[in-house]
């Protein structure tokens, strides 16, 4: 495969993981004709490690630092300096198997096909903290699913740069998530040509802790609510947990509702159980996984009560309080995203 393609990421502060990212960077079977980095200004030598790593290697490496930066700001500078028309998207601090790499460029063999999404995992050995169980319950295992929602993820997808052009990149009035989620929807609202691969090459690495996990939820729901995406999820979230905390509500004063009769305990109490649909596909997931105990599964509810409210909070203040781009933004994306 002689395929040029230039690989383009973000970083910040990823020295603990950046090691085994170039390893497994320099063993794929086909290599990048260059790699562009946007370091957001790295202080934990990050940058040191990057620029050591240029010096090394056989691959033309370019490392450039733009203060501040967020994910979108940084890929599209990448690409802007990128020498190669096809381009490659990921997120250092994952893993990659050997044929990563290979896998979303050889698809465009085919004349037609103009980006390919990558399937993404977790290391399931990994999963080692009370959190990231829990974690793992709720997510069901992280199975691979390439549906109509699938939406490919900027971790591992190629494209032309012409495709990029069409979508208008990446979205920087977004603070810190959604760009590539809006990114894939543009592409497929526009009717571009694409190819999913599905077996997984690129492992995501999860958090250990709950406030690592609620923090997240707290990023993802930011760029939800900044965009104005997957407002009827936000409303069914809303809905579900306040009928939720009703249900706990009347559960806890159901000594004077039985006084009263039986009959409006139950007219009460069985609507109200809608609020713990959550709890009840955790308990599913926690039963058919078979490999936690009853400890992990109350680690679930809890991290589905964390994760929830910091959504939440994320979506409010972004759809509450946006700046003047984000405003713009949401009015172009009406219809498609």
């Amino acid at each position: 495969m002689s395929t040029s393609f230039s690989l383009v990421t973000t970083v910040f502060n990823e020295i603990k993981r950046l090691d085994q990212t170039i390893a497994d960077i320099e063993n794929q079977t086909v290599k990048p004709t260059e790699i562009l980095i946007a370091d957001a200004g790295s202080r934990d030598g990050t940058l040191e490690r990057l620029q050591q790593w240029k010096e090394q290697s056989s691959i033309d490496i370019v490392v450039f630092v733009l203060q501040g930066c967020n994910i979108a700001e940084g890929r599209n500078e990448a690409i802007r300096r990128a020498k190669n028309e096809l381009i490659v998207s990921t997120d250092f601090g994952c893993r990659y198997k050997p044929q990563w790499l290979e896998s979303l460029v050889q698809p465009f063999d085919d004349p037609e096909i103009q980006i390919v999404g990558g399937a993404f995992s977790i290391i399931h050995e990994e999963v080692k903290t009370i959190a990231a169980k829990a974690d793992y319950v709720l997510q069901n295992g992280y199975p691979v699913v390439m549906d109509q929602y699938f939406s490919a993820s900027s971790r591992s997808i190629a494209y032309y740069r012409s495709v990029w052009e069409k979508v208008g990149g990446y979205l920087e009035w977004l603070t810190l998530a959604a760009d590539d989620t809006i990114f894939w929807r543009m592409v497929k609202a526009k009717k571009i040509r694409y190819h999913l691969v599905e077996e997984p090459n690129v492992f995501w690495l999860r958090h250990k802790t709950f406030i690592q996990f609620a923090k997240e939820a707290f990023r993802y729901g930011l760029g939800d609510g900044e965009s104005m995406i997957n407002f009827g999820n936000m409303r069914s979230h809303v809905l579900e947990t306040a009928v939720r905390y009703a249900f706990f509500f009347f559960l806890l004063i159901s000594p004077l509702i039985l006084v009263s009769g039986m009959w409006i305990w139950t007219l009460i109490l069985i609507p109200l159980s809608f609020g713990l649909r959550s709890y009840r596909n955790a308990y599913r997931n926690w039963k058919n996984l078979n490999r936690f105990g009853f400890g992990v599964l109350l680690a679930s509810f809890r991290l589905v009560e964390l994760s929830r409210w910091y959504y939440l909070k994320g979506y409010f203040k972004g759809w509450l309080t946006p700046k003047p781009a984000q405003r713009e933004g949401r009015e172009k994306l009406t219809g498609i995203a």
